[in-house]
C-alpha cells in the first residue's frame, strides 16, 4: 500500500479518490482473507486495519476536501506500519 499511495496530489478529482479507496479496500480484503495471525498480534493488526478503513470510508464520500485530508491521514498511517508490524 505504501508504494501506491506515497503522496497526495492536489489535482486529484473526487473520482480519483474513490478509485484509490477501492484499491486500498481490495488490498485490505486480501490481507484479511489471508490473515493467519492469532492472539494479541491479530487483534492489533485488525485495530490498525480499522483505522485505515475509517480514512477509506471518508475518501469514498462526496466531499473532496475531506477526501484529500483522509488520503493524507491514510498515507501517514500506512507509512507508520513498519513501526508496529514486521
Amino acid at each position: 500500500m505504501d508504494e501506491q499511495f506515497h503522496h497526495a496530489n492536489s489535482l486529484e478529482s473526487l473520482e480519483d479518490y474513490h478509485k484509490q479507496a477501492d484499491q486500498i479496500l481490495s488490498i485490505i480484503n486480501e490481507i484479511q482473507s489471508s490473515c493467519t495471525m492469532s492472539g494479541q498480534g491479530h487483534e492489533e493488526l485488525h485495530n490498525y486495519i480499522n483505522l485505515l478503513l475509517e480514512e477509506v470510508r471518508i475518501m469514498k464520500g462526496n466531499d473532496i476536501d475531506l477526501a484529500k485530508k483522509a488520503k493524507s491521514e491514510l498515507i501517514e498511517k500506512i507509512s507508520k506500519h513498519s513501526l508496529y508490524f514486521e
